[in-house]
């Protein structure tokens, strides 16, 4: 079962109330209704935008925020952003188009560096990792985009997704 990064969309107050009431996360998820995901290539993603910008907040989005439930070596830990850092990121992704991201592909050096599922090499003989990986970075500006436009806070939530593969 792989490992997913689920993007939410909460008003600017959702975002401050669970900062205050982390235990609140449940009903938090429970009640956006605006949500997209990059699926199993958050990581890669990361990875990516770090080898092409490695001083900008998106090189290290998966930290950014605020940190809502305890992390695992399998399970991030959920974090939300509020309104003033979802903009910040926007700005970069904006201005990093997903073909930017292809010279620093390199799935030897990927599965070296540990980046989830590491199987990047295998995953090349059966169909195209980096390819899925920039279809799901344009999902993610997209969805930035969209909550910095609204002035929204952006919960990332992971989370196991029993779909039939082993990662």
């Amino acid at each position: 079962m792989p490992t997913v990064c689920r993007l939410l969309r909460l008003p600017a107050d959702g975002g401050t109330a669970l900062i205050a009431a982390p235990g609140n996360l449940a009903q938090s998820v429970e009640s956006a209704r605006i949500h997209s995901d990059v699926y199993r290539y958050w990581h890669a993603i990361q990875y990516l935008l770090a080898q092409h910008r490695p001083t900008a907040p998106a090189s290290h989005w998966l930290t950014l925020g605020h940190e809502l439930s305890a992390g695992t070596a399998d399970i991030p830990a959920a974090r939300v952003l509020l309104p003033g850092e979802v903009g910040p990121l926007d700005s970069v992704l904006r201005e990093v188009e997903p073909d930017d991201l292809i010279p620093h592909y390199d799935a030897d050096a990927m599965d070296r560096a540990g980046i989830y599922p590491r199987s990047w090499i295998v995953w090349e003989e059966t169909f195209d990792p980096l390819g899925q990986v920039l279809e799901h970075y344009s999902f993610l500006q997209s969805f930035v985009r969209q909550c910095a436009d609204a002035g929204d806070a952006l919960l990332l939530l992971f989370e196991f997704v029993d779909d039939g593969s082993d990662d």
